[in-house]
């Protein structure tokens, strides 16, 4: 199978332009054969032996309606397994963006799988930007490849027919010359400037038969510096930039046939006129193709380009989330790290303390190198609890003060983060307002058994005067029953 119409280091190079902004856990480019398909991953270039059946296209065609796969699809060509295996699975989104030859047929995929789910529309918009560049890269190559066919087979017919042809372009440089100029002028060669070689018999200037107003049927006449040489030519041109002319030596009693270094062989067997007009003929209307397909090619470039643009837009809103992102979750990471209050996190699977702030370090100290099981138990805390809990409360004493903390499972970790204060001044506060109730029940109790009304007692203005009259009815009792 011919695979060289394909320029695939630049398929690559897009393919790695992708990877490196969209980050798929795998992406490849499938380009499909009759008897085999070419696979491009990374920067290796596969063909993979696989015969397609009718059913097979069809399978094919439904795979790229469908487009978006999580976990499975019904559809899925059966050469996708190998990849697969060990990529796709419940979680996994596979998005394959069909590549589309010049009359719309799909020829290949390009396919991308996300472990984490469907990724963004920008993202699928990226890989679908970039599928329709690697489309329009081939048929680019097409057409060129086309047009250098069709470009050589004008070659070897004017080769045929003129043997004595010459391609100049804008510079009267020499871009190609017929066969029989290596007998007549063995120097000659593709690049040198045609006035190095010949000089113009009926023309004041060489520039002359590059202007608008010059007569393409005029028979023109130049000849040999260096040789007993003539030539006679017509000009055809072939663009805004090459001029064909069509040259036949000139054979009278002046110059001979000899002095060419030629003989009747190295001249096809036809008709002068009839080459002459066929020549013409075939010339103009592969100019007029010529200027189709350049213009054709030019539409698919600015297409290319607008795409190319658009990948571009795409690239930097890529990155400025990605920047926004990153910015977020460092300002985010800078808040446990800067709380007052001691933060740690364990990881009740791997089954140690992962992480510590600073607050944590100067109330813990060496508390925090403690065994995971024995920094549980000075928790008062199990392992049971924290591995199966999403959220919890523990106090607990740690180097003589008293701790409250508050525990949050961190989503899709096996990681329980502890938010804790020191709550010894309001325990503290709690023992002091125990006691002050306590003495304050025992008065009420006093007052209670010497018949004194409380309301009155409330509504004292000074608590000396009650003390005195607690104190003068103490004196008048029993001084043992006191």
């Amino acid at each position: 199978m011919n695979t060289s119409a394909i320029d695939w280091l630049s398929v690559q190079s897009l393919l790695t332009e992708f990877s490196e902004h969209a980050d798929p856990a795998l992406c490849f480019m499938d380009f499909i054969y009759p008897e085999s398909i070419i696979r491009v991953k990374g920067d290796d270039l596969l063909e993979l032996h696989v015969t397609l059946s009718e059913d097979d296209w069809d399978q094919c065609h439904a795979f790229a309606q469908e487009a978006t796969i999580v976990g499975s699809s019904q559809h899925m060509p059966h050469w996708l397994n190998e990849p697969m295996d060990g990529v796709l699975s419940s979680s996994t989104c596979l998005v394959a963006s069909p590549i589309d030859d010049e009359n719309g047929l799909t020829v290949g995929f390009f396919y991308a799988f996300f472990p984490l789910g469907k990724p963004s529309d920008i993202v699928i918009y990226c890989q679908q930007s970039v599928a329709s560049r690697c489309s329009l890269l081939l048929n680019q190559l097409h057409l060129h490849e086309r047009h250098k066919r069709q470009n050589d087979q004008l070659l070897k017919s004017v080769e045929a027919s003129c043997p004595g042809f010459m391609l100049i372009d804008r510079n009267n440089g020499l871009m190609d010359f017929g066969p029989i100029y290596r007998k007549a002028i063995p120097e000659l060669a593709r690049g040198v400037k045609f006035h190095d070689f010949f000089a113009w018999d009926n023309l004041k200037s060489a520039n002359e038969i590059w202007s608008s107003g010059f007569h393409r049927s005029k028979l023109l006449y130049f000849h040999s510096l260096h040789f007993n040489q003539r030539y006679k030519c017509t000009v055809q041109p072939l663009s805004d930039t090459l001029l064909l002319l069509l040259v036949a030596p000139v054979v009278n009693s002046n110059h001979a046939l000899v002095d060419y270094g030629l003989t009747s062989t190295d001249f096809a067997p036809q008709d002068y006129i009839t080459d002459f007009v066929f020549l013409q003929t075939t010339t103009l209307r592969t100019l007029e193709d010529t200027l189709a397909q350049n213009e054709s090619i030019r539409f698919r470039m600015s297409e290319l380009e607008s795409s190319a643009q658009d990948l571009q837009r795409l690239k930097l809103l890529l990155e400025k989330k990605i920047e926004e992102r990153n910015d977020r979750v460092k300002r985010l990471s800078n808040f446990p790290e800067q709380n007052p209050n001691p933060v740690f996190e364990i990881d009740f699977k791997k089954q140690f303390l992962c992480f510590s702030n600073r607050a944590a370090k100067e109330a813990f100290g060496d508390l925090l190198t403690l065994p995971y099981h024995e920094f549980l138990g000075m928790l008062d805390i199990n392992h049971e609890l924290v591995a199966n809990s999403l959220q919890l409360r523990a106090e607990f004493t740690a180097q003589d003060r008293s701790f409250q903390a508050d525990a949050f499972r961190i989503p899709n970790e096996s990681i329980m983060r502890f938010y804790s204060h020191d709550v010894s001044e309001l325990h503290l506060a709690k023992v002091l307002l125990g006691r002050q109730q306590e003495g304050i029940n025992q008065l009420l109790a006093i007052l209670d058994a010497l018949n004194i009304d409380r309301h009155e007692v409330t509504h004292s203005t000074r608590v000396s005067q009650l003390m005195e009259e607690v104190s003068r009815l103490l004196e008048g009792m029993n001084p043992r029953e006191n």
